[in-house]
């Protein structure tokens, strides 16, 4: 599966850089062409003709990129046709300068021309991969597709413990492989032009009285994977959401943003908005039971126990299929713990859904991860075998498959 691939391999300027010479060599062991860009800080550690011996391509540096003369064209002729971009170290700065799209150098140009998969792998002093302008750089290279490995924890260069070692170049080699191989290919980005997708996400909130509320441990994340991956197929995307945070640009995208709070508000919306649209996926996590009995006014401390009394709230994924069209798709998920997929293709055929995404709830509970152990069912069949995927893998399927199945129904099947 390795053979033949081609990488692009940015190398960046930090300590880590001599772990890069590895990482060149597993490639092309694996019978991969590999292209070496580095960073200016990048020499001062490793120099180019070291990767231009161990890849036998020639390894390029540039500084202060102008697109000028013969480079003109370089970072869109380096990025064209690779299977993958991995940087390797990858620097506090060199992050930044990738999630905020400087492309002041050929490195960081190729980030912005490439439409390969990205793996990125992190290495740095520990108190600066733990500083919060980092973790949101990382999380807005996360938001758009890129897939991060580490970084792992150890004893650092300068002598501190804990996380920010670039992780094991073997173990770099095999991720990339896994993104590569997990990757949907040939997925028109217009597949979807024209439709209309309803999508909700996070966790209800059943409200005992105006300040304490019952919910669950959704993050809103998947739901805003699949909405992304929606709207890049062309998709009009209109997102029913609890309250989540969202970013400004996933705000400027989608079509239409409501905020809801309880499982009767979402079901009343839903109920209003399906008849005009292609599609519903109902990520959001309705808590099971609410309050038997609202109190208007917050309850004080008075030293005695509270007892409350639970009922069951609204079905709302089963309460649609009295308003759907034969032509819609309707989507939803199921988290058990035990028998998962039996019980995710029962709940399939119980709630009338089209497709439920099945994630297996382990012993490492997958609210807020990147990757779960999940598949796709129907009622009777798997249609995407268990393994673990990145939540926005899972999203990219998630958006083909329906695709596909709108296509099916505008063909009169």
């Amino acid at each position: 599966m390795s053979a033949g691939k081609r990488i692009l391999l940015g190398v960046s300027g930090g300590i880590a850089a001599y772990r890069a010479c590895e990482l060149t060599r597993l490639f092309v062991h694996s019978g991969c062409e590999v292209q070496v860009v580095l960073t200016p800080a990048a020499e001062q550690f490793v120099s180019a003709m070291t990767f231009t011996a161990l890849s036998g391509r020639r390894a390029l540096v540039t500084d202060d990129y102008d697109g000028g003369s013969e480079e003109l064209y370089a970072h869109l002729n380096l990025t064209r046709g690779i299977d993958c971009m991995v940087v390797a170290p990858a620097t506090a700065d060199c992050i930044a300068d990738m999630a905020h799209g400087r492309a002041d150098r050929l490195l960081t140009a190729c980030h912005l021309s490439n439409t390969a998969p990205l793996v990125v792998a992190p290495a740095m002093n520990v108190r600066m991969w733990e500083h919060p302008a980092v973790q949101a750089n990382v999380r807005l290279l996360r938001e758009r597709r890129a897939h991060v490995i580490g970084p792992a924890s150890g004893s650092l260069a300068c002598g501190d413990v804990g996380s920010g070692r670039m992780s094991e170049p073997e173990e770099i080699h095999d991720f990339v492989f896994d993104v590569i191989a997990s990757t949907p290919s040939d997925f028109s980005s217009g597949e979807l032009a024209g439709r209309h997708i309803i999508v909700t996400a996070g966790g209800t909130r059943e409200y005992i009285d105006p300040v304490r509320y019952i919910t669950n441990a959704s993050t809103g994340t998947l739901g805003l994977e699949i909405a992304a991956a929606l709207l890049d197929a062309g998709a009009t995307v209109e997102l029913l959401e609890t309250g989540i945070e969202l970013r400004p640009e996933m705000l400027e995208r989608l079509s239409e943003v409501t905020r809801v709070r309880t499982a009767y508000d979402l079901q009343g919306e839903l109920a209003r908005r399906l008849p005009d649209a292609d599609g519903l996926v109902m990520l959001a996590a309705v808590a099971d039971y609410g309050p038997a009995q609202y109190i208007s006014s917050k309850r004080k401390k008075d030293g005695d126990s509270w007892m409350l009394a639970l009922s069951e709230t609204p079905d709302v994924l089963a309460s649609m299929q009295q308003l759907r069209r034969p032509d819609q798709v309707i989507c939803g998920v199921s988290l058990e713990d035990s028998d998962w997929l039996e019980r995710a293709k029962d709940k399939a055929r119980r709630k009338g859904a089209d497709m439920l995404l099945a994630v297996e709830l382990g012993g490492d509970l997958p609210f807020g991860r990147s990757k779960l152990n999940c598949a796709m069912v129907t009622g009777d069949s798997v249609i995407a075998e268990p393994g673990w995927r990145e939540k926005h893998e899972l999203a990219a399927l998630t958006a083909q498959w329906i695709a596909g199945r709108l296509g099916e129904a505008g063909a009169g099947h």
